[in-house]
């Protein structure tokens, strides 16, 4: 899940953390779970210009090499590709009481969950 960056210092330098990402690990199934966190950090790997060009060809450009396409319409100008760098952050979280019956009633249980837990970490989700 994407969050707003966070600042990470790692081997001498500055990281920002964007992806957080959780992930259940223990659920006693009554009245306490443990949750594993890591937060990493996002680089972009590629970045492809999309141009149109009358009546229905599609030029798109990436690293460099020029492609043509058929096509009916485009929707999309610029896509950018990433990939996960590095983790920056690590730990686990536990749930137990009020907190643990509120998750059980959710109607999107993995939603409130990560809301749950950005809450106890201090980050905030960013919805796209």
């Amino acid at each position: 899940m994407k969050i707003q960056a966070i600042s990470s210092w790692q081997n001498g330098q500055e990281k920002l953390g964007t992806e957080f990402n959780l992930r259940i690990i223990n659920d006693n199934l009554l009245d306490s779970a443990s949750f594993y966190y890591n937060i990493c950090s996002e680089e972009v790997s590629h970045i492809a210009t999309n141009i149109i060009a009358p009546p229905s060809i599609l030029t798109t450009i990436l690293d460099g090499v020029e492609t043509e396409t058929e096509v009916a319409e485009v929707t999309e100008n610029v896509k950018i590709i990433t990939s996960y760098a590095q983790q920056l952050v690590d730990g686990n979280l536990s749930i137990s009481g009020q907190d643990y019956q509120d998750w059980g009633k959710a109607t999107d249980i993995n939603l409130w969950a990560y809301e749950w837990a950005a809450g106890k970490l201090n980050l905030v989700l960013v919805t796209e």
